[in-house]
C-alpha cells in the first residue's frame, strides 16, 4: 500500500519507511566511514528526511540524492 505524499513538515514518517530512511542512512555512514552520531550523520538525516518529504522513495534514489542535494545547498 502506497502512502499518500506529505509535504507538511510534521507529517507522520510510518515504519516502514522510517526503516527504508535508516537501511540509507546506516549505507551512507558505512560507505563514508563516519560515525552515526556525528555533527555531519545529523546533516545527512536532515537530508534524507527532506528529500523523503519531497517525495523521493526509493531507496537508490535518496542514496544517489544526497551527495547532489547536499553539493546544491551547499552552493547555495
Amino acid at each position: 500500500m502506497e502512502h499518500l505524499l506529505f509535504t507538511q513538515p510534521n507529517s507522520p514518517i510510518y515504519p516502514r519507511d522510517l526503516a527504508l530512511l535508516q537501511r540509507v542512512f546506516d549505507q551512507i555512514c558505512v560507505e563514508r566511514g563516519e560515525d552515526p552520531s556525528s555533527v555531519w550523520a545529523s546533516e545527512i538525516a536532515r537530508t534524507l528526511i527532506a528529500l523523503y518529504r519531497s517525495g523521493v522513495r526509493d531507496e537508490q534514489l535518496l542514496l544517489a540524492s544526497v551527495p547532489r542535494f547536499r553539493a546544491k545547498n551547499a552552493a547555495a
